[in-house]
Parts: C-alpha cells; sequence; structure tokens
C-alpha cells in the first residue's frame, strides 16, 4: 500500500487503545485470543479503524452476510469523545464497514478530525459466531480511545468576537455567541468555557446542559445558552440558586487556549472578556419603537433599523427581512452599534413602491423578549397568556 508523504507522517503518529500493539510475527487477521484496535491510514491516504485479531469464519461471515447498519454500529460503535459525562449517548460517527486484509474495518464517511479524540467500543458478544454457537465469546470488549493525529503547524485560530458585544447586559441575558476566525472542530465545548465573578471565583452551572453542541453550518459560530430554567423567575431552579448573573455585578467570560479547530490546533491564545450586569429587560418588543432610515430607489444604498436595546445576534441574521410584492428581497446583512442597529442591502438596485420590514414571531432582544409577548410571561394563564406575533414594518421607496 502506498502512502502520500502526509499519510504516512499520519500513520505514523497513531494513538492507540489498550492492547494495541502486534505481537512480533503476528500475521493480520490470524485469531489469537485477543483482539486490538489500530488507527491505519487506507490507501487513499484516509484514516480508518481496524479491529484485527478476530476469528477468520466471524470475518468470512461478516463479509458474504454484512449486517444491517444498526447491527454494525452496536458490533463497532465510533463515538466523539467527551469529557464529563452526558445524560444521554451521543449518536456514533457515520461511516462504511468492510472486512478488508484480515479485519474489521470502519471507515468514517467525513474525515476523522485532526486532533480530535473518538471513543470506540467493540462488543465481540455481538460476531456471528457468538450468537450462532450460544456460546460466551473468548475475545474481551474493548471500549478505548483514538486520537487523529493533528498536523505540525503554529496555532492560528482565534476567538474573532462574542455578542451581545456590549459591555454591560441585562441581568436576564439568555444567549452568548462565540465567533471564532476559522472553522472549529467536533470536540465538546463545555470544558473549554467558564464564567467567572470579579474575584476570579467560577460561577456554579451558569449554563445550560446539552448532549449536542450549537454550531452555525460552517462551525465558526458557537452558541451558549444560560440555564433558562435559573433565569425566568417563578421556576424552581430559579427559586434555589437564582438567577446566573446580579445586577451590579461584574463578571469575565473565559475561553481555554486548549479548545481545537477544525485542523487539530488549539487556540492561538486565550480569550477573556469582562462585562458588567445591569437591570433585567422584562417588556415585550414594540416594532413602534424601531426606527428605519430608508434608502432612495435606483440605489444600493442600505436600509438601516434602529432599535432601542439590542436584539439577539444570531436572530437579527435569520428572524428579519424585507420584501417587496409579498416576496423577500435578496440582499446583505449586517449588525451594528452593539446590536442596535441592523442594515440591509440589497444586491439588486431598490425599486421605487411600497416594502416591507418582516420579522418573525421567533425575533428576541438578549433576554428573550419577543414581538407581543415578554420572556417573563406566565404560561400557565393558558389561552389568556399573551402570545409572540410576528410584525410587517411597511416603508416606501421613493422615484
Amino acid at each position: 500500500m502506498r502512502l502520500t508523504a502526509g499519510a504516512a507522517a499520519l500513520a505514523a503518529a497513531l494513538a492507540f487503545a489498550p492492547a494495541c500493539s502486534q505481537p512480533s510475527g503476528q500475521e493480520p487477521g490470524r485469531f489469537d485470543g485477543e483482539a486490538r484496535v489500530r488507527l491505519n491510514a487506507t490507501s487513499s491516504g484516509r484514516l480508518a479503524i481496524d479491529v484485527e485479531g478476530l476469528p477468520a469464519r466471524d470475518l468470512a461471515t461478516l463479509e458474504q452476510d454484512p449486517p444491517a447498519r444498526d447491527a454494525w454500529q452496536a458490533l463497532l460503535r465510533i463515538e466523539v469523545a467527551r469529557s464529563g459525562q452526558a445524560s444521554t449517548a451521543l449518536p456514533p460517527v457515520l461511516g462504511d464497514y468492510a472486512v478488508l486484509d484480515g479485519a474489521l474495518r470502519f471507515t468514517p464517511r467525513f474525515p476523522f478530525d485532526p486532533g480530535q479524540r473518538y471513543e470506540v467500543a467493540f462488543d465481540p458478544s455481538l460476531l456471528p459466531s457468538a450468537a450462532r454457537d450460544s456460546t460466551p465469546s473468548p475475545l474481551r470488549p474493548i471500549r478505548t480511545i483514538i486520537e487523529a493525529p493533528a498536523p505540525d503547524r503554529a496555532p492560528s485560530t482565534r476567538v474573532a468576537a462574542v455578542y451581545p458585544s456590549a459591555l454591560e447586559v441585562p441581568e436576564n441575558h439568555l444567549r452568548l455567541y462565540i465567533v471564532f476566525s476559522a472553522p472549529m472542530g467536533l470536540g465538546a465545548a463545555g470544558p473549554y468555557i467558564r464564567l467567572v465573578d470579579e474575584h476570579g471565583g467560577p460561577l456554579a452551572d451558569p449554563f445550560l446542559p446539552l448532549d449536542v453542541d450549537l454550531w452555525n453550518e460552517d462551525r465558526t459560530r458557537f452558541t451558549v445558552l444560560y440555564d433558562p430554567g435559573r433565569v425566568k423567575r417563578g421556576i424552581l431552579p430559579n427559586e434555589e440558586m437564582g438567577r446566573p448573573l446580579a445586577e451590579g455585578q461584574t463578571y469575565a467570560l473565559e475561553i481555554d487556549a486548549g479548545w481545537r479547530d477544525a485542523e487539530g490546533q488549539p487556540l492561538a491564545a486565550p480569550f477573556r472578556r469582562e462585562f458588567r450586569v445591569g437591570p433585567p429587560q422584562e417588556h415585550a418588543l414594540d416594532p413602534g419603537d424601531w426606527r428605519l432610515e430608508v434608502p432612495a430607489g435606483g440605489t444600493r444604498d442600505p436600509l438601516a433599523v434602529d432599535f432601542p436595546a439590542a436584539l439577539d445576534y444570531g436572530l437579527l441574521h435569520r428572524a428579519l427581512r424585507v420584501a417587496a410584492d409579498g416576496r423577500p428581497l435578496a440582499g446583505e446583512i449586517r449588525v451594528e452599534r452593539e446590536e442596535t442597529r441592523w442594515l440591509f442591502t440589497p444586491y439588486a438596485p431598490w425599486r421605487p413602491g411600497e416594502h416591507q420590514l418582516v420579522a418573525a414571531a421567533t425575533l428576541e432582544d438578549v433576554a428573550g423578549n419577543r414581538i407581543g409577548r415578554p420572556f417573563e410571561v406566565d404560561a400557565s394563564t393558558g389561552p389568556d397568556a399573551p402570545r409572540a406575533s410576528g410584525a410587517r414594518v411597511p416603508f416606501l421607496i421613493a422615484e
């Protein structure tokens, strides 16, 4: 098998499980009562996971009569490794299973992330011979961690921005957005983010624990949610622990440089940003408070919309749009002035006539207040509780 220089370097830097070393003179596919997990480079240079040392008759059965995908995944399961204990199992890494060169091989559908750790679980009780003979397999189960080697380069990815960008946020703030200068890896984000008080002490459980990390499509923006049960009054976590943030206090968001990017490298530098906490925002959004600066027809000048308080950065990019004749216009969105100013620049010049600024019912400010519905509304009042609604704000493009 001929490998490129890069693939050879990756293969040379493999991280192995316990009992992964092959005894001297051991031939691939020969059964010696001990299964081994290896990270190998394929002929195309992609990394794959091999389980070696399996009985030849089991390999022959798997090759001749491949099981369904669920059965494959039960026999050999690969997950992204996470720090700490998750309340539910992560979905397995997608890929293809095959018998090749005397081993059971898993090839990921997408290449393993450089520098990422993966958990490998092999259950020999699910081999065909164990099921057929109804006798325990002589092989021991394997549960181990492998790591895809990272290329040798200087770290360059940085935290580019954090939203809300204002130095003061309301006490009932709900979300943080962390923006990176390049795509990040698949590893769990929780161990690298912490909130500390003015004395440097970490806050106890300020964020909502999730089993799935919240990334945008290109993995350059990560969403952190404060625990809404602590933010919203009248909920048990709020009554027992209070809000994560307290009005009048100063805190700092700290991001550890050990967080790996998509190339497996740590961040170029740790990140820290201090912010103050102001009074809570508890009123529903009112589009009547928005101020529009309307451009002239025939130009591509932006429509500018000013808000009396900051709106949610992520939602400003998808819950607010411009329409004409009932159809949305294509254009570029920018958010400025600490998320209190929204600009829309059309790809084509403005045509004179009636237009609308269309806000979806999901639009929120940084404290979760929506149009017609404040975050603190008591939902137990049933149908009498106010409902969030969208809005259409008309404006005229003059000739």
